[in-house]
C-alpha cells in the first residue's frame, strides 16, 4: 500500500441540513493512497462487463457493414472500461453516456423490444448508480468522501 502524502488539503463542502453530512474533497494522491482508494470486486465486474459489451458491439460492427455509429458504440465501452481500470475520473461520464445510449436504443427500437435489451439497460443503469453514489467510487473517481465530522 502506498503511503499517504505529507501535504494534503481537505476542502469541506456545505453541510446537508437534513443529515448533517458534507462532501470533503481531497487531492488525487490522497485518494489513491487511502485503503479504499483501490478498485474492488464490483468495479472489476463493471470493467469485465464493459469489455464484453465492447467485444460484442465490435463483432456487430464487423457484421453490419463497418458503419461509423457501430464503431463508436464499440469503442465507448472499451474506453469506459480502461478509464475505470486506470482510475480516470472522466470514465464515470462515459458510463452514464453508455447508459443513455442503451436506453435510447431500447426506446427507439421498440418494435424489437426484448428482455435482453431491457436487462442490459437495467445492468448499465445499476452500474451508473453505483459509480455515482457509492462511497468507494466517489473516493476513487471524484476524490471526495462523505463526512459527518469536521469543522463547523
Amino acid at each position: 500500500m502506498s503511503q499517504m502524502p505529507d501535504e494534503g488539503q481537505f476542502q469541506y463542502g456545505p453541510r446537508d441540513p437534513v443529515t448533517g453530512a458534507r462532501w470533503v474533497t481531497v487531492s488525487p494522491a490522497m485518494a489513491r493512497a487511502h485503503p479504499k482508494g483501490g478498485l474492488n470486486l464490483p468495479i472489476y465486474l463493471i470493467v469485465l462487463y464493459l469489455v464484453a459489451l465492447a467485444a460484442v458491439r465490435f463483432y456487430e460492427f464487423t457484421q453490419l457493414g463497418f458503419g461509423l455509429s457501430a464503431l463508436v458504440l464499440s469503442v465507448v465501452p472499451m474506453l469506459g472500461a480502461l478509464g475505470l481500470y486506470f482510475r480516470v475520473p472522466f470514465a464515470v461520464v462515459l458510463i452514464v453516456l453508455i447508459f443513455a445510449l442503451s436506453a435510447y436504443q431500447l426506446v427507439t427500437a421498440i418494435g424489437s423490444l426484448n428482455a435482453l435489451g431491457l436487462l442490459q439497460v437495467l445492468a448499465v443503469g445499476a452500474m451508473a448508480v453505483y459509480l455515482l453514489g457509492s462511497e468507494r467510487a466517489n473516493l476513487i473517481y471524484r476524490h471526495r468522501y462523505r463526512s459527518f465530522k469536521g469543522p463547523e
